[in-house]
Order: structure tokens, then sequence, then C-alpha cells
């Protein structure tokens, strides 16, 4: 992003210069990018002691996008039985991010086999995985209720140590092949997704907004209702 001022001299930099380049990206990237790479410029540029007010700068305008997500009862009818049904169903039934389905591992489920704790997350740099003992916000570390079915099939995967993961399919081998699966039965779905149907069906089963929020471990209910929850 804002590749057009990457070799100028930040002393040099001036606020047309900013403008340029978010009207460059503003032709392939959205408000809530530029927005945001314009914070980080600025909280750089700020270290060095260089004040730019990039509330002065005009960004491209907000497009809302009409999601429509398919019925939860197809979705689960497609996942059930493919090789990728337990990452899914660990998505879709408790609200994993795909980092935080890969981070599971066996020591996180309840003595009694009741909860499953959310503690971790794997995820994919450049070919390859990396595990961080947290997951995206202070909010996403939780203990959700474990389904027995979800149980079942957690139990059912061979291990020799609490300390391995319960899924161990790779990154792109869960996203590929969601997406294929997806695409097959005429659904535009990627495999975050399963997160919005989440919300969206508890919503509709009338579950009170800040259950859905906790279950889901968004910090508040603003993104949950705004972005994650949609009327069917």
């Amino acid at each position: 992003r804002l590749q057009s001022i990457m070799h100028t001299n930040i002393m040099q930099l001036t606020i047309n210069d900013i403008q340029r380049a978010v009207n460059l990206d503003a032709k392939r990237l959205s408000h809530k990018s530029l927005k945001g790479s314009l914070s980080l410029l600025k909280s750089v540029l700020g270290v060095q002691g260089i004040e730019i007010n990039t509330k002065r700068i005009s960004l491209p305008p907000k497009r809302k996008k009409q999601v429509v997500l398919p019925d939860a009862a197809e979705v689960l009818g497609l996942i059930i039985g493919t090789d990728i049904e337990l990452p899914c169903l660990l998505a879709m039934w408790m609200s994993l991010r795909i980092s935080e389905v890969r981070g599971l591992q066996f020591r996180d489920i309840a003595e009694d086999g009741s909860s499953l704790q959310v503690c971790r997350a794997k995820m994919y740099f450049d070919g390859h995985d990396v595990v961080r003992d947290v997951n995206k916000t202070y909010d996403s570390t939780r203990n959700n209720s474990l389904p027995p079915y979800l149980l079942d099939m957690i139990r059912a995967v061979p291990h020799d140590r609490d300390d391995e993961f319960i899924v161990n399919q790779s990154y792109p081998y869960i996203w590929k092949h969601f997406k294929m699966l997806m695409t097959e039965h005429g659904y535009d779905m990627a495999f975050h997704k399963l997160r919005h149907e989440f919300a969206t069906t508890l919503n509709d089963l009338g579950i009170p907004s800040d259950y859905i929020q906790k279950l889901g471990g968004w910090a508040t209910d603003n993104v949950m209702k705004s972005v994650y929850t949609h009327t069917t």
C-alpha cells in the first residue's frame, strides 16, 4: 500500500504526496484498508517527529457490501462427511477463526469434556506456521461449551500427547478445499464466513447479543452486529 511514496525521503514528504498515493490505491483498495494504512503511516512518522494531519486526506467512499449467507443447514449438509468437517464445525459451532481452530490442542479440553479453551493461535505467514500463545484480541481468549458431537470427533483424532494440535491440516489446504466445496455448490463463501453463520444463526434463535459477543470473542457488539450478523 502507498507504494508511490515508498522511496520518498520522509523529511520531504508532503500531504499532497500522500493524497496522490491514496488516490492511486483507491482503485484497488477499500476505505477501511486505506484508513488503516494512513494510521500506520502517521504513527511511524510521529516517532520520527514528523506530524502530518491525515484527517485532511480524502479517502474513497465506503461501499456497503451485500452479504448473502446460505442457510446454516445447507452449509452443514455440504461439510459433514468431508475431510475438513472438524475444522469447519469448530469454526461454525464455536465461532473460531481459522488461526484459533488450528491452534487448538488436546490439553485445551476440560477434564469432563464439557468445554474447550481458546487460548492460542497458529497463523500462516510466508509459507510457514507461526504459533502464538495469545489470540487476536484480549476477549478472544475464552472458554466455550463443547458439543458432544464435536468432542467425539476430536477424541477420534490419533495423538500421543496432550500438547499436540487437534487439527493438523495446513491453512492453504483448509482454505482451498472449503472454497472449492462452496463454489462447486454455487456459493461464494470463504472459510471465515463460518463465523458469520455462527453469529447470524444465534441471532435468529433469539440468543441475547451479549452472549453471542462473549462466545465469539468480540470486544464489543458493534463489530459483531454490523459485520457478522446478517438478516435471513
